[in-house]
């Protein structure tokens, strides 16, 4: 096994596990502290279980492309039927995993655009176009030869070489192209869409703006990751030689281009998590409370009285009392009782006085 197939089987199981653990967070953010699943997120996990298929497939790609075995005829027609059936089978799980995945992203931002009835109804066109393609394109992988059977037939793949084309099946090279620049296309509008919602949307501030549009701005990895494979498939069809050479490619840039995309769906439905995780941090930092400000309205002489959290004595002017014509200072009229506790009416803090001793009810 050549150093990029063995590194396209490993990325994929990497690639899968890393999707499995956001998925598995966006499910726990979803049901336990949001309390509600959508179809977005179920159909995110029939593409999660999709994509485990794909990984699988991919190894076994991989493994039939080694054909150091082969000494014979008849292990060759062995070696290259098992190739022909698995490439078959990912190339039908690579269109059904990007299908649900956009289906996917299309169905979350269908619910949060009932407010602009324009981005609506761009979004409902976009999720009539991604379900009606993809549909058409795996009959279309389905069906490259009728009957099915000779997409895989070692027979129509050797009489190929003499120069006898098989007329029940079509030339699949222009279909895989227009495959790839459909879903370049369809990524670029995708993940630039909600990225001009947000930023034409005034009815939040624009800090909160600028946050949402760096989240969604992940799924620019998968725009990059689905051009290079575009490239790579150029590479792919150009020659028999280069399929040789770039198949491994070709399957490690199609796993990076499905869970770029799965992961980047997935990472704005997190922010609960870091949610909750901020405020436990901030309140491990935060110091004790303060005392009531109740039990610094208790005169002396009451029991449990500290006089050191009385209130401070106000002290008068040394300037004459306003409206006096002399120049002294005016003792009151008549005796000051001492100040008693105030009756809170707060939900956070009352005081109940009952003559010698003060009760403070503190919220549970």
């Amino acid at each position: 096994m050549a150093s990029n197939e063995r590194l396209s089987v490993v990325l994929a199981f990497v690639l899968t596990g890393a999707s499995t653990v956001i998925i598995a967070l966006r499910f726990y953010s979803r049901y336990f502290l949001v309390g509600k699943l959508a179809s977005a997120d179920w159909v995110m996990l029939l593409a999660l279980i999709a994509t485990w298929g794909s990984a699988v497939v991919n190894w076994y790609v991989v493994h039939f492309m080694d054909y150091s075995h082969v000494n014979s005829r008849e292990s060759f027609a062995e070696a290259a039927t098992h190739s022909l059936l698995v490439f078959w089978i990912y190339r039908v799980t690579y269109i059904l995993d990007l299908c649900l995945i956009k289906t996917s992203i299309l169905l979350f931002y269908d619910n949060i655009a009932v407010s602009n009835k324009r981005f609506h109804y761009i979004v409902r066109v976009l999720l009539i176009i991604i379900m009606a393609g993809g549909v058409s394109m795996i009959l279309a992988a389905i069906l490259t030869c009728y009957p099915v059977s000779d997409s895989w037939s070692f027979r129509v793949f050797e009489l190929g070489f003499q120069g006898i084309p098989a007329t029940q099946c079509y030339n699949p090279g222009p279909f895989w192209l227009f495959n790839a620049a459909y879903n370049l296309v369809t990524d670029v509008i995708i993940w630039t869409l909600p990225i001009v919602f947000f930023l034409n949307l005034q009815t939040i501030q624009l800090r909160r703006r600028l946050g949402l549009v760096a989240i969604f701005s992940v799924g620019i990895m998968a725009i990059v990751a689905s051009a290079v494979r575009l490239r790579t498939m150029v590479l792919w069809l150009s020659d028999f030689a280069h399929q040789a050479e770039n198949t491994a490619n070709l399957l490690l840039w199609s796993q990076v281009e499905q869970h770029t995309g799965m992961m980047a769906a997935s990472i704005p439905f997190l922010r609960p998590i870091f949610r909750k995780a901020l405020i436990k941090v901030r309140s491990r930092e935060q110091p004790s409370p303060s005392p009531s400000p109740a039990a610094r309205l208790v005169r002396e002489g009451t029991p449990n009285f500290n006089p050191g959290m009385f209130r401070p004595p106000v002290i008068p002017s040394p300037s004459p009392t306003f409206g006096s014509s002399s120049g002294e200072f005016r003792p009151p009229r008549c005796y000051l009782e001492p100040i008693e506790p105030a009756r809170s009416t707060s939900t956070w803090d009352s005081a109940v006085w009952n003559g010698n001793q003060v009760r403070q009810i503190l919220p549970t």
